[in-house]
């Protein structure tokens, strides 16, 4: 096979409001041939954000450490063709620009901070290929949440709303638990997706909070993405699992097997989350997928 035959190697990563992730990959023709190296960072980038609209140093300074960590990876790779996107708490944020700045010096990255829109649209490009009917893709992140629905044809539908776990745990769990307040504000923010309950279509859950609740129901000692991917997980899983995050005090939380210790802050307000979405939707079981934006932002050659 010559250089010209080989399939061109990518590298991607999300910074998150919660999580920075690299995923490096084979792609031909625009779609993901071989999965060489996937790795999760949490760096808590979105601290404070809805509260200030600032990007606090300590969190710059963490993401970009793991920003150097991931270079690093990068060029053992020998890759050359890189996207870096921002999504909620890059683009909330007033110094955004000094950020985005201080990573290129530092890291030789080029940020691209991307609407909610356009985060949505990734993360349904990287779930859609697995289904041939209708689907609604949701995206619980640290600031926001993105909803798509359609199918590998057609997008009817999409919406980011400044929900996420990092938001409503600072809103209402920080201080003191003010769950009732907090479940009115969601369901508020979130009205608009009433009138798709009646609507035919799998509704399919991406991301973090989605993915952590399958490896402690299945009390994953490491995380297998194969077990994770496609798994039917129900209201009663989930609520089994919130029991056991609300019976234990945070640093009891922390070692739950299944859990990451960095995610265990924001895992009970991601599940309420995903509980009053599901009521609002009129669900009781979600597909969770282990394809999201970064295989939205893979196959996305253009």
């Amino acid at each position: 096979m010559t250089n010209i035959d080989k399939p061109k190697m990518k590298a991607v990563i999300d910074i998150g409001t919660n999580s920075c992730r690299l995923f490096i990959a084979h792609i031909e023709d625009g779609k993901i041939i071989n999965k060489i190296l996937k790795i999760m960072e949490i760096t808590r980038l979105g601290q404070d954000v809805d509260k200030t609209r600032i990007l606090r140093e300590d969190a710059m300074v963490r993401t970009i450490e793991t920003l150097k960590f991931f270079r690093k990876k990068i060029d053992e790779y020998g890759v050359e063709d890189i996207k870096v996107t921002a999504t909620s708490a890059t683009r909330d944020s007033k110094n955004r620009e000094e950020f985005i700045s201080r990573v290129k010096v530092e890291t030789n990255f080029e940020i691209h901070c991307i609407t909610g829109e356009e985060e949505g649209k990734l993360s349904f490009s990287g779930a859609v290929s697995e289904f041939s009917e209708k689907i609604m893709v949701f995206d619980i992140g640290g600031g926001s949440t993105e909803f798509i629905l359609g199918d590998k044809n057609n997008i009817e539908y999409i919406e980011s709303f400044n929900v996420g776990a990092v938001r409503v745990g600072e809103k209402f769990f920080k201080e003191k638990n003010n769950l009732l307040d907090g479940k009115l504000w969601v369901r508020e923010t979130l009205k608009k997706l009433s009138k798709y309950k009646d609507k035919s279509f799998e509704l399919v859950g991406v991301a973090g909070t989605v993915t952590t609740h399958v490896s402690v129901l299945l009390e994953m000692e490491e995380y297998d993405t194969d077990r994770v991917h496609m798994y039917r997980l129900t209201k009663e899983d989930i609520l089994k699992n919130l029991d056991k995050f609300l019976s234990r005090s945070l640093e009891e939380r922390k070692k739950i097997i299944g859990l990451h210790p960095k995610r265990a802050e924001v895992i009970i307000p991601g599940t309420y989350i995903l509980l009053w979405i599901m009521e609002i939707l009129k669900r009781d079981e979600i597909i969770v997928s282990e394809s999201d934006i970064l295989e939205g932002m893979m196959m996305d050659v253009q």
